[in-house]
Formats: C-alpha cells, structure tokens, sequence
C-alpha cells in the first residue's frame, strides 16, 4: 500500500472517528473525554520524546502525564456538571451539590495551570538538585500549556450556548485551511515566503488557501443555515470567524514544525501511518479550538448588549 493511500485511510479512520464522538451525546459523552484525553496523553509522550531527542537525555514524563490526565478530567467533570440534572441516569442531589462547585471557564482553567506549576515548583526544590532544573521547569510548562491546556477549550467551546455547531464550524474551517492552503500552494505557489522552518510556503499558497477557506466555511455554514437550528450570524462575523481559524491554524502548523527541526525530527512519532504522530495531525487544531472559543464567546456577549 502506498503513502498516499495509508495517508486517506488513516485520515478518513481518525476524521470518522472524531465525527462520531463530537456528535454521539449519550452516556455523559465519555467518548469524547476518552478521545480526548487518548489524544493528549500521546501528545505529550511525543512532545517529551523531541526533547530527549533534542539534548540526547531521557527526561522523566510522569508528572506532566498525570497532571494533563487531571486538568482533562477537571474540566470534563466540570462541564458535564450543567448536564447533571434530576432524572440523569446515577443523579444523587449530594454529588450534584459538589459538582455545582466546579464553574467550567476560563477562571477555573487558569487556576488548574497555576495549581500545576505551583507544584512543579515545588516537586523540583524539593529534588534539591540545581542541574537542568530550568529545562525540566520550562518543558513541563510549555507541555500542559501547549496540550491538555489548548485541548481542554473543546470541552469549553461545547459549554457554549449551540456549542456542537461551534466544534463542527472550527473543525470544518481547519480542515478547509489546511486544504485550501496546500491545494493553491501546489497550482499557484511562485514567490516563497521565506520560513526557515518552511521554506517551501509561498505567498500565493497563504493566500489564495486563505480566500478558498473562507469560501467554503462561508458555503458549510450557509448549508447548516438551510437544514439545522444554528445561530444567525452576518456574512462579516463568518468571514472575521473564518479569518481567525485560518492564522490559527498557520500558527499551529508551523509552531509545531518549528519545534520539530529544532529537534531534527521528521514526524513527531510514527504512530499514525501517513501521518506521523498525534501532534502531527493535531498541530493546527491545538491553536484553532481555543481561538474558535474566544471568537465565539465574544461575538455572544456582544450580542447580549
């Protein structure tokens, strides 16, 4: 079997799989936590194993796997809190006093990473040891912030009000970005950016992708307009919308690319046949859902005034 066609199988398997656990909304939407978490916890294995590659030393990952298990499973429970209401299946009037506690938002996110580094601090003054406690401090960091951190906005983004629409609008926008961006590099691309970390993006490649990207969000959203209860929104609130998604997710492709060369590695893992590893799929959607989050909650409070 060739690259190209493991690449579509492959791709076609995590997008289907991805499709169903957004969607299926039964049994607390455990699916999702699961595929979320699976997601994270292989993200940070592979963002632990380009720094070891990086400085040639194995580098100890427990910490940063079992906190990014607990902020994935904080803000899940938090979330799946409004849902637990008299009559769910297993509802105890005790349980859902404790969990009323948990306000899923921005506040209680960032209070989760101040309690991770407050103890990754701590852990490592406690080592007593000096030697490369400032890699290991700003490895840890950079992980949770850039994995469960980023991820965890999928959760917040379906607390919004038609929250479901929201995931479907970012994935799809990503999706067309990435698609866009590479068809009209291919056609069109002449003049090139100059990226070191990229040196094969052209200005015509960005650009046309980006007005092609905007086009077909602009159809996908006319399309759920037509046929499903979604939120009214002008033409200038998808185009800004779609905009957004579309710097995201150059951001997050060529972060991710920059972290790999520097750790001269190709793919982040060879987990995923065609594709690489979990940070090579996810790179740009790291970046997208929690701009896509931002976006919409915004334009909802404005709406409010």
């Amino acid at each position: 079997m060739g690259e190209t066609s493991k690449r579509l199988i492959w791709g076609v398997l995590i997008a289907g799989t991805f499709i169903f656990t957004i969607s299926y909304q039964g049994a607390y939407m455990v699916l999702l936590y699961a595929f979320t978490l699976t997601a994270a916890i292989l993200g940070i294995l592979e963002l632990y194993g380009l720094a070891e590659a990086k400085i040639n030393a194995k580098i100890p990952k427990k910490l940063a796997v079992t906190c990014t298990v607990l902020l994935l499973t904080l803000v899940y429970v938090a979330w799946q809190a409004t849902y637990y209401v008299p009559g769910a299946p297993l509802f105890d009037a005790s349980l859902k006093k404790a969990l009323d506690l948990l306000k899923l938002n921005y506040i209680f996110l960032g209070g989760l990473i101040f309690l991770f580094l407050f103890f990754i601090l701590l852990i490592q003054l406690l080592k007593n040891q000096v030697e490369n406690s400032f890699f290991t401090i700003a490895l840890f960091t950079l992980a949770i912030l850039y994995l469960p951190f980023t991820f965890s906005h999928l959760f917040l983004l379906y607390g919004l009000e038609n929250g479901l629409f929201y995931v479907w609008m970012v994935a799809w926008a990503t999706a067309m970005a990435d698609t866009g961006g590479y068809f009209m590099g291919c056609a069109f691309g002449r003049h090139k950016v100059g990226f070191a970390v990229s040196p094969n993006k052209t200005y015509e490649g960005y650009i046309l992708g980006g007005v092609l990207q905007n086009i077909l969000v602009h159809i996908f959203y006319r399309v759920a307009v037509a046929y499903f209860n979604v939120p009214q929104y002008g033409v200038v609130e998808i185009t800004i919308f779609a905009i957004v998604v579309y710097l995201a997710s150059i951001v997050g492709d060529l972060a991710e690319s920059l972290i790999k060369r520097d750790a001269g590695i190709k793919d982040s893992s060879t987990l995923i046949p065609g594709h690489g590893g979990v940070l090579d799929l996810l790179d740009a959607m790291l970046i997208t859902i929690p701009a896509a989050y931002y976006y919409f909650y915004i334009v909802q409070e404005l709406h409010r005034l």
